[in-house]
């Protein structure tokens, strides 16, 4: 969860009047009622999360009886198209025209006048009618466009894109001429500037025209004291800005929450502090890691005040920094995550069961955390209770979209900070509380996910076992589903693009550890199958590869080459500038310790490729762990210590190690491998500590060591691995007289190198 705001308010019913008569309620977005009854339009946030659809209601600036037309067609737009400069060069109407009686509902006429006399509205009143007009048009071709953008963000061809940007340009071009040419009342106008900026910035890129906008409907709000929106404009101002200056952006918010502060409106407070929190871990900045961090503390301290008493408010900010915490690869990155965890516990259990979406963000973080700490009994018990938490939301009516409403207590300033208008960022929540609108994933993308982290955990545990790929398997299907299924539901392009987008992104995920699954296995035909489709799913979301994503399928690339035989190929894909080991950064975070583990995993491949005959090279094989010491001696990771204690064990060095040092090498990663369980390293170990002390030797010792390192292998499931291990018993077991015996465990060796090895 991510916390970017909303669009700007205003994405319904103008202040003061009703929707018309005439328009079929299914023709039109359904009418936003009080608070109580109907949900709070979706919270516009920031492009690259894509978890938020848009949900608007009808538009209110008509008068009740004036005619509103219904909503247009997109194949029907071409031939209906007129520009809103037309509407000024047509003939004056006659009375009877602009009439409501004579165009509305047919109803008695006022019995007030003897003669039943019409009188001719005055030029004052033809004027604000055809503005009414106009903010009603635009409404209705923003509706038409939302309702086709589900269709056309899944066939993303010119032509649908052009008639759903010709629908919203028609609609600006509206809301435009109402601005110029219509004589609005003061909060009207305030309205439909906040209106108009808030569709360049959602639709658009045309921001320099939005801050123009909005600076002037600010100094109108000031004028007038306004201040909800007011409020409302300095936020969406400083998301537009965000886009050209970042730093601009934070600056001008950190001006706009001192002033919040200073007039202790709270809930602007709140919501102002959570966007320049976001913005600050965009950047990327270690500096401004910090700053997000003291912004969320900022939250939480305020939260808990005795006089505010925002429980929920202060979950949300203390999950918040355990995501941020979370995203760190600082030694102390954990400890600051579980701290972080147990001040959301404190709430957890009041809050979390009304805000089960909270609820669920604190679950996946704890299992994550878990992961990172590698604590394999805690990462089962923790998991299983996600499961059972997403098993019961699943179809929760409180989590039946992708917008959370956090509760804030309400202060005597709201009535004056937060109103309707407002509903988008804060709105009013059924027991007259004031509500912070944030966006959130769907219940069935975090079911995905945590079928996700179930296919990692226990992959890593029990890779020959069929449990963690049949999570991957079906969190794989259920996500493919719904980026092939078109929803009902109308919503920005953009943002179900962008959506889109972040579902692509988790399917190559779930591909990439499919890929893994299958070389612990041996199956290289489905990991090639598995490393392609990420490139096809890349290509057909329009991600860009990079980052770990790109090492992890360049790293799984490498593994299917040299599981396959194809070393030359493999040792190039491993020797590649991707896995270059660089100086480390100062402040990395997590994404950048992935990308430096992958290089110390393709080098220490690389080493074991340069121990065949012809490549084997002393001194090289010498520089290259004199290389790797620094970072994987007392690397976090204990199994990547446990690798590169088996290359020192394993790998010719110039002078060659001592057999006391080797010894001692495999004894601490034998004492390692048990606190990891890692059952393809333990299957390595054993098979390699056989191959070093046992191989020649006559004994009760070697042959128990050999019989070891098959079970392990066969624990282990990976048939190359098994196919050694049989090999090494085979042997044994020949030079114990133990002939059919050992002919069989040869056999058997052979058999699995040809699963193993089927091209060679």
């Amino acid at each position: 969860m991510s916390y970017q705001g909303g669009p700007a308010p205003g994405n319904g019913f103008w202040t003061g009047h009703d929707p018309p008569d005439t328009i079929n309620p299914q023709a039109t977005r359904p009418q936003y009622l009080p608070n109580p009854q109907t949900p709070y339009p979706t919270p516009m946030h920031h492009p690259q999360l894509p978890n938020v659809q848009h949900q608007q209601s009808a538009p209110e600036y008509a008068r009740r009886g004036y005619y509103t037309p219904p909503t247009i067609q997109p194949q029907a737009l071409q031939s209906q198209y007129i520009q809103p400069s037309q509407l000024f060069q047509q003939p004056t109407a006659q009375p009877a025209q602009l009439n409501p009686l004579a165009l509305g509902p047919k109803v008695a006429a006022p019995t007030t006048f003897k003669h039943s006399a019409r009188m001719a509205p005055s030029p004052t009143d033809n004027q604000s009618d055809r503005s009414m007009l106009l903010l009603s048009l635009a409404e209705e071709y923003f509706d038409a466009a939302h309702q086709l953008a589900p269709s056309v963000s899944l066939a993303m061809t010119s032509n649908n894109v052009e008639s759903y940007e010709h629908l919203i340009a028609t609609g600006l071009g509206c809301l435009e001429a109402a601005l110029k040419w219509g004589r609005l009342q003061p909060r009207q106008d305030a309205n439909v500037r906040l209106r108009y900026a808030s569709v360049l910035y959602e639709e658009t890129e045309n921001y320099m025209e939005a801050e123009v906008t909005l600076n002037r409907g600010i100094a109108l709000c000031e004028r007038n004291h306004y201040f909800d929106l007011k409020y409302s404009m300095q936020y969406l101002l400083a998301q537009i800005m965000s886009k050209k200056s970042p730093k601009a952006s934070m600056k001008v918010l950190d001006g706009y929450i001192a002033e919040a502060e200073a007039y202790k409106h709270f809930s602007w407070v709140y919501a102002l502090r959570f966007l320049r929190a976001s913005y600050a871990l965009e950047s990327g900045n270690p500096t401004d890691n910090h700053v997000a961090i003291h912004n969320l503390q900022k939250i939480s301290d305020l939260a808990s005040m005795s006089k505010q008493n925002d429980r929920a408010i202060h979950l949300t900010a203390s999950l918040m920094e355990a995501m941020v915490q979370l995203k760190s690869a600082g030694p102390d990155s954990v400890e600051h995550v579980q701290r972080a965890i147990a001040a959301a516990r404190m709430h957890q259990l009041d809050v979390g069961r009304t805000i089960p979406q909270l609820n669920a963000l604190s679950h996946i973080i704890d299992v994550m955390c878990s992961i990172r700490q590698r604590d394999f009994p805690q990462m089962y018990a923790k998991l299983k209770d996600l499961q059972g938490l997403m098993d019961s939301s699943i179809d929760d009516p409180a989590w039946s979209s992708d917008v959370i409403a956090i509760p804030i207590n309400r202060t005597p300033s709201s009535s004056q900070t937060v109103s309707h208008e407002t509903r988008s960022v804060l709105g009013i929540g059924p027991d007259g509380g004031d509500n912070l609108m944030m966006s959130f994933l769907q219940p069935r993308d975090v079911y995905a996910i945590s079928y996700l982290l179930a296919g990692v955990v226990l992959l890593h545990r029990h890779p020959n076992e069929d449990k963690g790929f049949k999570f991957l398997q079906n969190g794989l299907g259920f996500l493919e589903s719904d980026t092939k299924i078109c929803k009902p539901r109308s919503g920005i392009l953009p943002d179900l693009v962008s959506k889109q987008k972040w579902r692509g992104l988790v399917l190559c995920y779930f591909r990439l550890y499919l890929a893994f699954n299958a070389s612990a296995l041996s199956d290289w035909k489905n990991v090639k199958r598995n490393v392609d489709q990420v490139e096809a799913t890349a290509k057909r979301f329009e991600i860009t590869v990079e980052g770990p994503l790109k090492s992890l399928a360049k790293y799984l690339a490498g593994v299917y080459h040299q599981g396959s035989g194809d070393t030359e190929t493999a040792l190039k894909i491993f020797q590649d500038q991707t896995f270059e080991l660089l100086q480390p950064k100062s402040n990395p975070s997590s994404s950048d310790q992935v990308e430096r583990d992958l290089s110390l995993l393709a080098t220490i491949n690389s080493l074991w490729i340069l121990q065949e005959p012809n490549r084997k090279n002393v001194d090289h094989n010498t520089a290259l762990i004199a290389k790797l010491e620094p970072y994987c001696k007392r690397h976090p990771n204990k199994d990547i210590q446990i690798a590169f204690n088996i290359v020192l064990a394993s790998v010719v060095t110039n002078p060659p190690l001592q057999h006391f040092a080797v010894r001692a090498h495999l004894g601490l990663a034998m004492e390692m491998v048990k606190t990891t369980a890692n059952s393809q390293l333990t299957s390595i170990l054993l098979s390699i500590m056989c191959s070093r002390f046992f191989v020649t030797t006559i004994s009760d010792q070697a042959e128990k060591s050999a019989i070891a390192a098959a079970r392990g292998a066969l624990k282990n499931g990976n048939a190359l691995w098994r196919s050694v291990a049989d090999g090494l018993l085979a042997h044994n077991l020949e030079l114990q007289g133990k002939s059919a015996e050992a002919q069989g465990a040869l056999d058997r060796a052979l058999k699995l190198a040809r699963i193993a090895l089927p091209d060679r």
